[in-house]
């Protein structure tokens, strides 16, 4: 494995670059890569004929292909022009990212061989390529030595402990394979039961003793269905391997019979599994189990429960915490309430990485609860879906013998309130290894290209759950990640280039704190930065605009709203504002994709199901109304992958502020759009204004830019006056409700005091009185002496856009709106 650069660097030498930067560096490896497969077919028996000569390429046939081809692909690549950016800092929209340079160059090479990593006879050396890819994900996660090429001789005798898995197409499919064998192993003993109680060759498989729950040994036939359904992992597979074992050491037929005569859920199905259990047992029934997960859930658990036979409604889902992380007490509740109904429970999904919120779900307290029940006498399958987040666990540092470092001893400004990671979510990742299974996507950030996903097993044991072998292909008994893959995989036929692309991806950066940790330290901190940043931009204008935050964001996605000025009247108006805002940066194919400048997403929430948390983001009407009527609330959603966003800066500003500086603007544009109908209506009483600026009605000026926006003369009758003749006009002052001084910011002196005689002598309240002016004029800060005449702060606009001063001042005045009182106090 080569060394990664030792500089902070190392993102940049990882990628093809947000422009392109290491193009060079691509195409000469691209090249190298083609060159040196068309050198390898030519010489391979290099007496072979050639089938394509020159004159074949002169046909009028070949002319038309290739003609053809060229004319599609620049259609094909025009429209490809289209997609969402995903290498540019300007995409903080969705979960997908850039693949890395050695990731693209292991694909195509991979790619030109076309191996399918179904059986290693067929790709020797990509399966050999996965193996070691699986390897390193196996350290990377703290799970066993990843099982060898070849297993040991004496491997069975000695139960040795090796780790197990593979690539598969995604999360969902690594998700599915993880339910079937997780119901297969949890059914496995009744399956035993039932076959002693049926067949009287094996019968004393029901003397067989195993550990249960509370850790006592009891023969199989001596347990209830409920202690039978609640036996430790460890101890099926350790019954299952002793069942195997005496089975060998008979002649083959018994073994033959034993299997043909075992009326497993795999051969019956499982609703005529349980009809038949229930019916040789009618006084110690079988029960359908459940699964638990965060409410934080992905769709794919609901399809998968489907697939597997056990059905939607047996996953049953966990509220969540302020902190969008599974809420442990719930479900230590929820377990001891099956206990006390003879519920079984099959498993426990934890989270690392929420789709939306990228949040950790606690392990360490999952486990802590496992343990507590399994003493009551329940266990529990705990499989983590960490095919976002599972490379976080690239940050932590490992000890010489592959153990997590204890949280506690991380360096601060790795883990702690101003490090990457809370500490609560560092030894979530540090319980990684007491999981039974782990889901995690190479394809995100792995920073793979699609289709990569992987499942990986604590104990290979497992996989004898789901064994099926092709007649076509041989195996043996001591395989180990070789030999026929299929017979252990849900996917048969699984691409090579995949497999070269994980392991050159890996080879090149490894998965640890100094390797692909720091892509993860990258990502972390840009969102950090971000969240800073907007926090600080909605806060600076004060009564304007309201971010609010859904969740504190801890890894790389931040979840939030935001509220116009007027304020939430109802969940329903509130998505539609959050759907203006979210049209103006989204890609949807059809539109030239320079048009935006930055790229956001949107998800949605179910206020009855998360009212708890949002108790704080909304007025308690607004929420309870809404979940009443089954409502759904609508999210804006940005998600930081790219580890160049860290780096992203412009003469305008630095990547974050310049993020919140324009989803600022466009809020306060839409709000506008938002608050105000398109035209008035006929009988409207328009508000009524005047604009006091140096030149009235000048092409500059601030009145004929107000009075040229549509959106502003349907509801505001704008008047105007200069300075010179304000006095004049003291008179009728009464006849409008807010004065709106337009600072010439060559006059500072002047406009100070205009102001000054408007609140002293002509007895304007502040509260009606705006100014648009620049913060600094000649060396004066205007802004600081209008708030000592009594301006608030919320009234004085700065001119930095004019167009956007125009929306705020818009935004402000709207919210006086309905006063009846003039200006005058």
């Amino acid at each position: 494995m080569s060394t990664p650069p030792s500089s902070d660097a190392l993102h940049k030498a990882a990628f093809l670059g947000p422009k392109g930067e290491n193009a060079d560096e691509l195409e000469r490896l691209l090249l190298e890569v083609l060159r040196d497969h068309v050198f390898w077919r030519r010489n391979f028996h290099p007496r072979d004929p050639r089938l394509i000569d020159e004159r074949d390429k002169r046909t009028e046939a070949f002319d038309d292909m290739s003609a053809r081809l060229r004319d599609e692909l620049s259609k094909i690549l025009a429209e490809l022009k289209r997609a969402a950016p995903l290498y540019s800092p300007r995409q903080v929209a969705h979960i997908v990212s850039d693949p890395s340079l050695p990731a693209f160059v292991g694909y195509f090479a991979g790619l030109l061989y076309n191996q399918n990593n179904v059986v290693a006879e067929v790709s020797p050396e990509t399966v050999r390529e996965e193996r070691a890819y699986f390897k390193a994900l196996a350290e990377m996660v703290g799970y066993p030595t990843f099982l060898p090429e070849t297993l040991p001789r004496d491997a069975h005798a000695r139960r040795a402990s090796y780790s197990w898995g593979h690539l598969c197409s995604g999360g969902t499919v690594a998700n599915l394979e993880t339910l079937w064998i997780a119901r297969n192993i949890r059914l496995y003993p009744l399956a035993i039961r039932l076959v002693a109680h049926q067949t009287d060759t094996f019968a004393s498989f029901a003397d067989l003793e195993v550990t249960t729950a509370p850790g006592e040994r009891a023969a199989l036939d001596a347990l209830s269905t409920w202690r039978l359904s609640n036996l430790p992992i460890d101890a099926i597979t350790d019954l299952h391997l002793r069942i195997k074992a005496t089975l060998q050491e008979g002649p083959p037929a018994r073994a033959q019979a034993f299997q043909e005569a075992l009326p497993s859920v795999r051969r019956a199905g499982l609703a005529s599994f349980l009809l038949q259990y229930n019916r040789a047992f009618p006084d110690d029934p079988a029960r359908l189990p459940k699964v638990f997960i965060s409410q934080a859930t992905h769709y794919c658990w609901q399809k998968n429960m489907d697939v597997v036979g056990l059905g939607a409604d047996a996953l049953e889902t966990i509220p969540v915490d302020d902190r969008i992380r599974l809420d442990t007490g719930a479900l230590r509740e929820r377990l001891y309430e099956c206990i006390e109904n003879r519920q079984p429970v099959l498993g426990v999904v934890s989270i690392v990485g929420t789709t939306e919120e990228g949040a950790i779900d606690p392990l360490h307290e999952i486990e802590a609860v496992r343990q507590e029940v399994g003493d009551a006498g329940l266990t529990f399958w705990h499989h983590c879906d960490a095919a976002f987040g599972g490379f976080f666990a690239s940050l932590l540092p490992k000890t010489e013998d592959g153990n997590f470092v204890p949280p506690a001893q991380l360096d601060d400004d790795l883990v702690g309130p101003d490090g990457l990671l809370p500490a609560d979510d560092a030894e979530a990742l540090a319980t990684l290894p007491a999981t039974d299974s782990i889901t995690i996507d190479p394809h995100k950030f792995g920073y793979v290209p699609y289709p990569a996903g992987a499942v990986l097993f604590r104990d290979y044991h497992v996989r004898d759950a789901i064994a099926y072998k092709a007649p076509y292909l041989a195996d043996e008994d001591q395989s180990g990640f070789g030999g026929f893959l299929g017979q252990w995989t849900l996917e048969g036929s699984r691409p090579g280039a995949v497999a070269v692309s994980c392991y050159l991806s890996q080879a090149m950066v490894p998965l640890t704190p100094d390797g692909h940790g720091r892509f993860m330290e990258n990502c972390i901190r840009a969102n950090q930065q971000l969240f800073e940043a907007l926090t600080e931009r909605f806060s600076a204008a004060e009564g304007e605009l309201n971010l609010r935050p859904f969740h504190h964001p801890e890894t790389v996605a931040f979840c939030f709203v935001i509220a116009p000025a007027p304020g939430v009247e109802s969940v329903a108006s509130l998505n539609d504002y959050t759907n203006r805002i979210w049209q103006q940066m989204t890609v949807d194919g059809r539109e030239d994709i320079n048009q935006y400048a930055f790229l956001l997403s949107r998800t949605e929430v179910d206020v009855a199901g998360y009212a708890h948390i949002l108790e704080d983001l909304l007025p308690t009407d607004v929420v309870q109304e809404a979940a009443e009527n089954g409502t759904s609330l609508t999210l804006l959603r940005t998600c930081l992958m790219n580890p160049f966003q860290s780096d992203w800066s412009t003469d305008e500003g630095a990547f974050p502020d310049q993020v919140a500086d324009f989803l600022y603007d466009v809020a306060l544009e839409e709000s506008v759009a938002h608050t105000f109908p398109p035209a008035p209506r006929p009988d409207a009483d328009r508000h009524p204004i005047l604009v006091v600026e140096q030149t009235p009605r000048a092409q500059e000026g601030l009145a004929r830019y107000l009075e040229h926006d549509e959106k502003v003369v349907a509801h505001f009758d704008v008047r105007s006056c200069s300075a010179a003749t304000l006095k004049d006009r003291r008179d009728r002052m009464g006849e409008v409700r807010d004065l709106v001084l337009h600072v010439d910011p060559s006059a500072p002196s002047q406009a100070l005091r205009i102001t000054r005689w408007l609140v002293d002598e002509a007895r304007i309240d502040p509260e009606h009185l705006l100014a648009v002016t620049t913060q600094h004029s000649n060396g004066t800060d205007v802004t600081a002496r209008l708030g000592a005449l009594g301006l608030p702060a919320r009234n004085v606009i700065l001119e930095s856009d004019l167009l956007t001063s125009t929306r705020r001042l818009v935004l402000q005045l709207s919210a006086r709106r309905s006063a009846t009182a003039g200006p005058s106090s």
